[in-house]
């Protein structure tokens, strides 16, 4: 951003006479036209002179404009620049979009000290700026005035005005107020610590955040930590735009060691024979809104701060955040910045941060019931296909598998229960963000059940066990929207090894090649069964739930989040009605699963026929080897001829198969066409003994995990 200095009054001279030229000049050109045009002369020196005129116009206009801001600076006594003989230079950037920025900024600022320094008028006004927080020369402005210091002594004095208001019985409008004003601090300082953005502050500034989030305040007599007013910044974030990686790694890093370092004594001293005796919890450190008791008038409630959907103990659940939890609701918005502060292990600690959330903290989470957060970052962070996600989900699996060791064991009667009730429910709030990052990575979930080396690895780099897969299994699906995805991902990745048997050489041994994905879902479909069993489920009950489970991750699958509906929208859809677009085998048997399948969930044709789960499966194996059979459009002439007048298939000589989104748009149609492929297909003989190997692989889950059949 570059300068231009004024000193008045010589500027208001310049602007006086530049409109006034402006004038003239336009009143000469119309004189000039009037006479040309008279004498039927050529008007051109005229129209010339005209736009001359427009020209100097609109100049004299970007004066008034900076003269309206070089004024409204020199009222509000903000001075940029350095004094000279005569006065003070006041710099006018030389765009006026950064001049306005410059200034909104300013006097954001000066609310905001004014604010925090208990006037109240000054919250109302600065509330008006919230819109501005996008403009990067408003951030740039607003943080430099404020520093790093006004930026965590701010949500403090608010909080404090919320609470003399809410003791009032008046935290209504204060209230409104306050949470504008926290949106404005959290879109300002996103962009402002973010190296990416117009508005980066640099990085002294994010360690000067760090000094003053380990410094100690006082705000109306209370102590605090500035991290923990901070962190009502982190939690007012609405992730447009998100904090940065960079962000994580200087300030939500040390954020994370600076809590341990503070809490870790008395974390130490809850677990000892006395703490354990009085039930004394694993208190996190608390955002200053907690500490002030302010908490359901400072934030809005999102889903992502609401409660945990199973909290632990929800009759003694304090409300509030801890400053972890606002800062993993900061970090959620974005993969890379979640990454950032769960791939990482701070000097001194023998474990990653992420190990430290699932093991040494865990209990942390539940004072406040506020897992939402931590949940949303961990599956946000775990389910990419980058190497970083990999990584991360190892770990986590890695450090559940030894929570399932413990939650798990076998009755006196020898069937599956649930040993260590209390962290089996702290658990809870995992299964689903680690049931959606095994989805993301259902081949590593595959490769442990089916091959030597392709699986998730142990720290000790040898291949996880399979015991250990089928435990950590049953208890990441008692959650069935993480049960749904893990059975979608399997179902995607069958519906792959069905294509790749037919481009390598017709379908021959696709039959072999399906024996694997069948034992993997039998895995995964008595891994729901079992869960629910466990936890005091009838036989009936849990069996009508894994039918219904299996129906869900078909829905799932061609949904729009869904492996096969994202596929189809994105690389087909735009296809398909461009003629003469030519689909290759791939997108073609995917667009036609797509359609079998969502006609069969629609119809609740695999639901209301099959008997069990298994036989749901085996009709998916069906619609997926269906599907490729058409992509492929080998058809015998047998088949052709059989086909002739059918709805199916086209008037011509000889008759081609009607498009598949044809096909399925009439019931009748879809019904005769699925007959006919049954008939003249092998399908029913490649898939009349996977069911049985569904069925056989469940006594090998239950082997694993040393109980008996039931």
């Amino acid at each position: 951003m570059s300068f231009t200095g004024v000193k008045l009054p010589e500027f208001d001279t310049l602007v006086t006479r530049h409109t006034a030229a402006a004038m003239q000049i336009e009143e000469l050109g119309s004189l000039l036209y009037g006479e040309l045009n008279g004498a039927g002369l050529d008007t051109a020196p005229a129209e010339r002179i005209k736009k001359l005129a427009a020209q100097v116009g609109q100049e004299a206009e970007d004066l008034r404009k900076r003269q309206r801001i070089v004024r409204e600076m020199e009222r509000l006594k903000i001075s940029i620049g350095p004094p000279i003989a005569t006065g003070t230079l006041i710099g006018v950037p030389d765009s006026l979009p950064e001049a306005q920025g410059l200034l909104d900024g300013t006097v954001a600022a000066k609310a905001a000290k004014a604010a925090a320094a208990g006037d109240k008028n000054a919250l109302k006004q600065l509330q008006a700026y919230a819109s501005k927080a996008r403009d990067s020369e408003f951030v740039k402005a607003f943080l430099s005035q404020l520093g790093a210091k006004g930026v965590t002594e701010l949500p403090a004095a608010i909080a404090a005005q919320l609470r003399a208001a809410a003791s009032a019985g008046d935290a209504g409008q204060t209230s409104k107020e306050a949470r504008e004003a926290m949106r404005l601090l959290a879109s300002a300082l996103a962009k402002g610590t973010n190296p990416r953005d117009p508005a980066y502050m640099g990085d002294a500034f994010l360690n000067d955040l760090v000094k003053h989030g380990r410094s100690e305040f006082k705000v109306n007599g209370t102590s605090y930590y500035g991290y923990q007013a901070q962190a009502l910044i982190w939690r007012a974030s609405e992730g447009n735009p998100p904090f940065s990686e960079k962000f994580m790694q200087v300030v939500g890093r040390d954020a994370i060691v600076f809590e341990k370092e503070k809490f870790e004594d008395r974390w130490k001293a809850s677990k000892d024979a006395i703490g354990s005796v009085l039930g004394s919890k694993q208190v996190p450190m608390a955002d200053l809104a907690t500490v002030l008791g302010v908490t359901e008038w400072m934030i809005p409630r999102t889903p992502s701060m609401g409660p945990a959907k199973q909290p632990v103990d929800d009759s003694r659940k304090r409300l509030g955040s801890a400053v972890i939890d606002d800062l993993f609701h900061a970090a959620a918005s974005d993969a890379k910045a979640s990454q950032a502060l769960l791939n990482h292990t701070p000097a001194g600690w023998k474990q990653s941060v992420l190990s430290y959330m699932l093991t040494d903290r865990l209990a942390a989470f539940h004072f406040h019931g506020n897992t939402d957060p931590f949940a949303q970052a961990l599956r946000k962070a775990l389910t990419g296909k980058d190497p970083v996600s990999l990584a991360l989900t190892t770990e986590a699996v890695n450090a559940l598998k030894e929570h399932a060791k413990k939650v798990f064991a076998a009755d006196s009667s020898g069937k599956l229960s649930i040993a260590d009730r209390k962290l089996f429910d702290q658990l809870s709030f995992l299964r689903h963000p680690m049931g959606s990052a095994m989805a993301a990575h259902i081949d590593k979930v595959y490769g442990t059940f089916e091959t030597k080396s392709d699986g998730f690895l142990g720290p000790d780099k040898r291949q996880l066990g399979k015991a250990d897969m089928d435990r950590l299994l049953v208890l990441i699906s008692g959650d069935r929207d993480a049960a749904t995805e893990l059975q979608a991902a399997e179902a995607a990745h069958m519906l792959k090894t069905i294509n790749d048997s037919f481009k390598a050489n017709g379908g021959k041994q696709v039959d072999s090649a399906l024996r694997p994905e069948a034992r993997v879902f039998g895995h995964l479909v008595e891994a729901r069964r079992l869960a629910l069993l466990a936890n005091a489920w009838s036989d009936e009950q849990a069996r009508k739930d894994a039918k219904d489970t299996i129906n869900a991750a078909f829905a799932f699958l061609v949904g729009p989040t869904g492996q096969l509906g994202t596929k189809v929208a994105g690389e087909i859809g735009g296809k398909i009605g461009e003629k003469g677009a030519e689909i290759g085998f791939d997108k073609l048997a995917a667009l036609a699963a797509e359609r079998l399948i969502k006609v069969g969930v629609t119809s609740g044709e695999a639901l209301n026929t099959a008997n069990d789960q298994n036989e749901m499966i085996v009709w998916l194996m069906k619609s997926g080897i269906a599907s490729a059979k058409i992509a492929a459009g080998d058809w015998s002439r047998a088949a052709m001829r059989a086909a002739e007048n059918t709805r199916f298939v086209t008037s011509g000589h000889p008759p081609t198969i009607k498009p598949i989104q044809e096909i399925v748009a009439d019931p009748v149609t879809y019904d005769h066409f699925m007959k006919w492929t049954l008939r003249y297909t092998d399908i029913e003989e490649i898939t009349s003994n996977l069911h049985n190997t569904m069925n056989t692989e469940t006594d090998t889950v239950h082997g694993n995990l040393g109980i008996i059949e039931y």
